[in-house]
């Protein structure tokens, strides 16, 4: 599985471009011919529309400009209400092409006329591309973050410029709502903590005062709230309405803006981060509202007595949306917070995001505060998704109980991981020597400040592939294995790779690598590649075939997903794909093709596969980053979160029973490092005759 790095437009005689690739196995950069629009065919692909207009609750009625129209959609469903004109704008040139397509084959060319630009480059008047100003405008510009694709602007221009005024506006109004939580599990995504061996309580190794106190990433953190345990949070203020936003045009929208509540607390606690969400009022009365709210506060849940209730079974019932997630924003520090004392709420927000900030007691003049920004580095080096997993105490304890057994006083240790702290621990648990292979600039400046720290200069060295140790020199050889390269797990097979350089008698952490596969069952997960077909009564049929050509071209045919956010059953026992002993040479193995059925054990809509890797530390320590409870058909699993599982989706989705199986076959190609997996779903006599 190759990984784009970069595309060159080469001409050669076919018209085909090379697009420059790292395979994240080997960690070799190759060239590889595509067709000449791959990279359109790859936008097309991972545009995400699709998934958006699964969402039902999303589509309201509306006519004469249509913002960022996408298939034509709202636009048709205006015309059909009788509009007498309607105009569309779409800059996205694939969607642009596809919604003339879908306009014509829905029998409404005549009544939309579609413009290919930008809303923010339209005219308006003789020549221009509407003959007046519209009276009537629908738009969809919102992200999960409200405004951070331009909503602000894009209202601004078009009240100023586009509508006229007291035009009708759909939606009409929309609110940032933010609620101050304490919780050290979403900590754990934020801020590398220290380390310790839970056996004797020691800090093995201590976090840099600098990461401590770093405000962290800029970037949002999106999630899926709703999916976040309940007990794993306390609620220390209630919901607060931060910002509102008019888009009717009757009162400006401000592109800087700063807001200070007084708030009364509910809980004592530790304020750590909050959380964030949004609703649009889609009409003037506020009879129709669209919200974003996770499962405790979603309007169709929340007046529900919260006496015993499962929040994660209330959350299947809620409108599921992966194109608008909740929020996550971590405070710049951590604030003790008292019902007996009110605190200042204070939030901030720019053209395009929102930052926060909360104080005990009034606040006389709101204060000014930039945008917050990581100054450590470690937030601009590592996923947020690596820092929960370098948080993880019991994955660290297993990786220090391994190499508590293998360090020796005299051990000359090396390692081979992105960002791995196993090298410090190695040092810390007696080891004469440890070399750390680091080929991230950002990752070697957190470890390099991790080592100065923690006073190990004179034990542990950061070295460049070129410089690698002698074989004679080393006695042990580890890694967690993670690379930041790497997206799937098994692309973390790299460092079977790297110690293959070395001796088969030098001892290894791990030992092995299991690829390992359950058939499920996801309850909206697969929505983000099912056809649309028929929404809202048009046929939207070419949508779907543009997306399938371009995925076809572009994407590969398993991605990674937090799997945790996303609920799905068990159709099938796990089963094991493939096995690979780490300590015998990569570069001996044969291809390997190998395939197989397995049972499929529970009815259902077989609608996807979930893949994941076992690590073997030793005879008697795994690590996994899928599972964290067995997995029994018929029944949700519960997934590691601070790992990426790999997901196939299936097209065309089949409903199962005991009597189908699941066909499954693995190619691997060492000297390549390519691998690829194909499922598909049989049943049980039609396999049997072949």
């Amino acid at each position: 599985m190759l990984r784009l790095l970069s595309i060159r437009w080469i001409p050669v005689r076919n018209m085909s471009i090379f697009t420059q690739c790292l395979n994240p196995l080997t960690g070799i950069a190759t060239w590889e011919e595509k067709d000449q629009d791959y990279d359109y065919h790859q936008e097309v692909a991972r545009s995400a529309f699709a998934d958006m207009l699964h969402d039902h609750e999303r589509v309201e009625e509306a006519n004469v400009l249509d913002i960022g129209t996408g298939t034509g959609l709202l636009s048709m469903m205006a015309a059909k209400c009788g509009a007498d004109s309607i105009t569309a704008c779409e800059a996205f040139s694939p969607m642009a092409m596809c919604a003339i397509t879908i306009i014509k084959e829905n029998g409404f060319a005549d009544k939309i006329k579609l413009i290919h630009k930008r809303s923010t480059e339209m005219t308006v008047g003789k020549n221009g591309d509407m003959p007046k100003r519209a009276n009537i405008l629908v738009t969809e510009v919102f992200d999960t973050e409200l405004i951070g694709e331009g909503a602000l602007s894009t209202f601004r221009h078009a009240h100023e410029t586009l509508l006229e005024k007291n035009s009708i506006v759909i939606p009409n109004s929309g609110t940032m709502w933010a609620q101050v939580v304490e919780s050290k599990s979403v900590c754990a995504w934020n801020r590398i903590e220290s380390i310790s061996d839970i056996e004797t309580q020691r800090i093995l190794i201590d976090a840099p005062l600098c990461i401590k106190s770093c405000s962290g990433a800029a970037a949002v953190h999106d999630i899926q709230l709703s999916r976040l345990p309940h007990n794993e949070f306390k609620p220390l203020l209630p919901p607060q309405p931060m910002f509102r936003f008019d888009w009717s045009g009757n009162t400006p929208l401000q592109y800087d803006d700063r807001v200070c509540l007084d708030v009364s607390p509910i809980n004592n606690g530790t304020a750590h981060a909050i959380f964030l969400w949004w609703d649009l009022n889609m009409d003037t009365e506020k009879k129709v509202l669209l919200s974003c709210a996770p499962v405790w506060e979603h309007p169709e849940i929340k007046n529900l007595p919260h006496n015993n209730v499962n929040f994660n079974e209330l959350a299947d019932v809620i409108p599921w949306r992966d194109h608008w997630m909740q929020t996550i924003y971590y405070l710049p520090s951590e604030v003790q917070i008292s019902v007996n004392n009110n605190v200042s709420l204070v939030g901030y927000h720019d053209e395009y995001s929102f930052w926060f900030d909360i104080k005990n007691g009034p606040i006389l003049k709101i204060p000014n505060y930039d945008r917050p920004i990581c100054n450590c580095c470690t937030h601009i080096a590592y996923s947020r998704t690596r820092i929960g997993q370098l948080n993880d105490k019991e994955r660290n304890n297993k990786y220090i109980k391994a190499l508590s057994k293998k360090v020796k006083p005299n051990s000359v240790c090396l390692c081979f991981s992105d960002g791995c702290f196993l090298g410090l621990a190695a040092a810390q648990l007696g080891a004469k020597k440890v070399y750390m292979l680091e080929t991230n600039f950002l990752s070697q400046k957190t470890i390099e400040m991790f080592i100065k720290t923690n006073n190990l200069g004179d034990k542990v060295e950061i070295i460049s592939k070129d410089k690698l140790p002698p074989v004679n020199m080393v006695d042990l050889i580890f890694g967690e294995p993670y690379f930041i390269s790497s997206i799937v797990p098994w692309e973390n097979l790299r460092f079977w790779y790297l110690v293959s350089q070395y001796s088969s008698r030098v001892q290894k952490i791990p030992i092995a690598a299991t690829i390992k596969a359950v058939a499920v069952e996801f309850k909206d997960l697969h929505k983000i590649r099912a056809p649309l077909g028929v929404c809202e009564g048009f046929d939207l049929s070419s949508f779907d075939k543009l997306v399938q050509e371009s995925s076809d071209k572009s994407d590969s045919p398993v991605d990674a997903q937090p799997l945790w956010e996303y609920p799905a059953q068990a159709l099938t026992l796990p089963f094991t794909i493939k096995t690979f002993d780490l300590s015998t040479n990569v570069h001996d193995q044969k291809r390997i093709q190998i395939s197989d059925d397995v049972p499929i054990l529970q009815s259902g809509s077989c609608n996807g596969v979930a893949l994941w890797v076992d690590w073997q530390l030793d005879s008697e320590i795994n690590v996994s980053c899928g599972p964290t409870q067995k997995i029994v058909p018929g029944k949700r699993i519960l997934w590691d979160r601070f790992t990426r599982q790999g997901v196939h989706i299936f097209r065309n989705i089949k409903n199962v029973s005991c009597t189908d199986i699941l066909s499954w076959s693995f190619v691997f190609v060492p000297q390549h490092g390519t691998v690829e997996f194909q499922f598909k779903i049989n049943t049980r006599k039609q396999n049997k005759n072949g």
